[in-house]
């Protein structure tokens, strides 16, 4: 037989967005699949004058919520989040000090979220805070000051803060706020001039008279290797994003078409080669992203969306127009490699968007984001699309297919889907776990475990979840016609009424936990494995 498994998400679901662009290396690519359509999960209830970049880690997502303008004290408090619910967890209010500007987080790894007050530009120097993630205590303030804002954070892979302002680099530890070392640079304006890490490699791009080049520094060290050629311009607020193979990427753009391209840099241990550029639309704060097969994701002149070669910058396809006057755009990409788009159109009247592509950028869907900015969107655990606006900290999240179906010995290739989006441990919310296109006339049962998604052979097809496995009762499926004829059966199964019922597994009562599952049944009076039906899988999240 095979199954449906279930697992806790602490355990699935390893798809932290941890810091702006999701990742050390700001290619905006997650380890979960996202929402398969816009479905609200919930929308937080503390306002503020503008979103910013949400960050998360487990089951919590943190942001900040900016109320007034410095001077101020508790107007820019840090807020943590209950992912599955939106329950506010804590709120922690910096210590303020003459000359402090607005609070920003950066970013959160190891059960430690990182804020400071400092920047504006890179004018206002600060410490940098450790916040405890559960409790919002402060755990520790940096030896020496900073200045920077939340895009020019990223954390090395041990948890290390790694901030790139106007002038300095620095690397933090992270469990005690002692400078590792720090470095001289300087970037093209007093911001947004932010670090991307890969391998033993930190990059920024710098000021070079008549342009900018990117810059390699040792991660272990902070030494400066090497740079590489000019890019001709003249001002810069984007930031560089590496790619799977370690391909650099910039987009370098002002304003100007002549010098407006997207580059792409080949570091080779000792120089950077020039591999390609194609031209880019002008944008600032922007984060682009790399699929899950290298394709690199970019904003073209026109305001479309192109996928480009890695390999040598050839387009590969082009979507809709997304916009007509946005300036921070920014891109999540799931495992799947469905692009998740803030459009950062802003004030203007039914421009700011939330959209979702295919990998082919086709469009899946598209909602109203108003003035959101750069506030996400992120990808956090479960496949929890956060955006940040004025209004709201807003989550969306859908259960999700995956694995291959067995086609049975008549031709019947079962499908798996759901309606409801998520089943409630307490709630009535409705959630059904059916199966499509059975044999008629068959019995089958649903399976669910803590394993994981997972893809091996069995009976003929694919069991694609792991164990340990749980089953339900037997549920018949119906159809037209002799038994065992076609393939006008359905499996149907209520799990909502299964978890609340106590006849399940108890993982099934904990909110927050990760379900996998797949429908399994037996075709009458033919022999195994020829016998066996399978399903694709479906994963979802148990709700509160």
């Amino acid at each position: 037989m095979a199954g449906c498994t279930l697992l806790a998400a602490s355990l699935a679901f390893a798809g932290d967005w941890s810091n702006s662009g999701g990742n050390a290396a700001r290619n905006g690519l997650s380890d979960e699949h996202g929402p398969q359509t816009p479905a609200l999960l919930w929308r937080s209830v503390r306002g503020a004058m503008f979103g910013h970049q949400p960050v998360t880690e487990g089951h919590r997502a943190f942001g900040v919520r900016i109320l007034s303008f410095p001077p101020e004290t508790t107007g820019s408090p840090v807020v943590a989040l209950d992912l599955d619910t939106g329950a506010e967890l804590w709120a922690t209010h910096l210590p303020y000090e003459e000359g402090d500007w607005s609070t920003w987080v950066g970013g959160v790894a190891n059960g430690q979220v990182y804020a400071s007050r400092s920047g504006n530009g890179d004018s206002v120097w600060a410490k940098l805070y450790a916040l405890d993630a559960a409790t919002g205590a402060v755990l520790w303030t940096s030896d020496e000051e900073i200045t920077g804002n939340d895009g020019e954070f990223v954390l090395a892979p041990d948890g290390d803060p790694v901030i790139a302002s106007f002038t300095r680099i620095w690397r933090i530890e992270a469990t005690t706020g002692a400078t590792v070392w720090s470095a001289v640079r300087l970037g093209s304006v007093s911001g947004d001039c932010g670090p991307a890490i890969f391998g033993e490699a930190v990059y920024v791009a710098d000021w070079a008279n008549g342009g900018q080049v990117i810059k390699r520094f040792d991660l272990a060290t902070g030494a400066f290797r090497y740079q590489s050629p000019q890019m001709p311009g003249f001002t810069l607020q984007n930031h560089p994003f590496v790619g799977p193979d370690g391909t650099v990427y910039l987009s370098r753009t002002q304003g100007n078409a002549a010098n407006d391209f997207l580059y792409a840099f080949r570091d080779t241990g000792s120089e950077f080669v020039q591999k390609w550029k194609v031209p880019a639309t002008s944008s600032a704060e922007s984060e682009l992203a790399v699929g899950p097969d290298g394709s690199v994701y970019m904003f073209a002149p026109g305001w479309v969306l192109k996928r480009l070669s890695p390999a040598t910058g050839a387009v590969l396809n082009t979507s809709i127009p997304i916009s007509t006057v946005g300036s921070s755009p920014r891109i999540a990409i799931d495992r799947d490699g469905r692009l998740f788009v803030n459009n950062s159109c802003g004030l203007t009247v039914d421009c700011g968007r939330l959209l979702s592509f295919n990998a082919n950028l086709t469009l899946r869907w598209s909602l109203e984001a108003w003035e959101v900015y750069g506030g996400g969107p992120a990808l956090g655990e479960g496949g929890t699309l956060l955006i940040a606006g004025p209004e709201a900290i807003t989550a969306y999240r859908t259960p999700y297919t995956y694995c291959t179906a067995k086609v049975s010995s008549i031709g019947c290739r079962p499908s798996i889907l759901s309606s409801g989006t998520q089943p409630s441990a307490s709630g009535a919310t409705d959630f059904v776990v059916s199966c499509t296109n059975v044999v008629n006339e068959t019995n089958g049962l649903l399976f669910y475990g803590f394993g994981g998604e997972f893809a091996k052979p069995f009976q003929g097809g694919r069991l694609c979840i792991a164990g340990p496995l749980r089953r339900t009762q037997l549920v018949y499926a119906g159809g037209s016609g002799s038994p065992g004829t076609n393939c006008s059966g359905v499996f149907t199964f209520d799990f909502r009424a299964y978890v609340q019922s106590g006849a399940g597994a108890p993982e099934l009562r904990d909110p927050g936990t990760a379900v996998y599952c797949q429908w399994w049944g037996r075709a009458p009076g033919v022999p195994a494995p020829l016998a066996t039906q399978l399903s694709d899988a479906l994963g979802f999240v148990i709700g509160p």
